[in-house]
């Protein structure tokens, strides 16, 4: 797999009330929807791969857009990635991620919150980005 994957989803269908987008998944159970006000942010962390649902991180932007910052662990070399709603966005393990909301936005994950607690480091934003640089020193 890719490092990150992001996918618009498939219009099916579009008229005077709106469009119409088909999505699919073979995950199941409880998962997490999330709304984000504009200039807020989510994440600063990776996943080890000790959730199923976490290997890889799944996620649907459903409305607004988002700037999604991300970097290998290994590496160290910031990337950042523009996403518009409506869109799929897939995130190995050993990704370091943050994502931005440039404007409103809600997104599902397709996992729970106990999946986030029992796979996710943390590392801020500006320590992560301190330690790449003495890293590549």
């Amino acid at each position: 797999m890719a490092q990150i994957s992001i996918t618009p989803l498939n219009l099916i269908g579009s008229d005077d009330r709106g469009q119409g987008y088909e999505w699919q998944t073979f995950r199941t159970g409880t998962f997490i929807l999330c709304y984000r006000n504009a200039g807020s942010s989510s994440g600063q962390h990776y996943h080890e791969g000790n959730s199923d649902y976490k290997n890889p991180e799944i996620m649907y932007l459903l409305s607004g857009k988002a700037a999604l910052h991300w970097c290998p662990i290994t590496e160290s070399e910031l990337r950042t990635e523009i996403i518009e709603a409506p869109a799929r966005v897939e995130i190995a393990i050993h990704i370091w991620h943050e994502l931005e909301a440039l404007t409103d936005c809600s997104f599902i994950e397709l996992n729970t919150l106990d999946d986030v607690k029992q796979d996710s480091v943390r590392i801020w934003r500006n320590d992560f980005l301190a330690g790449r640089r003495t890293a590549s020193l």
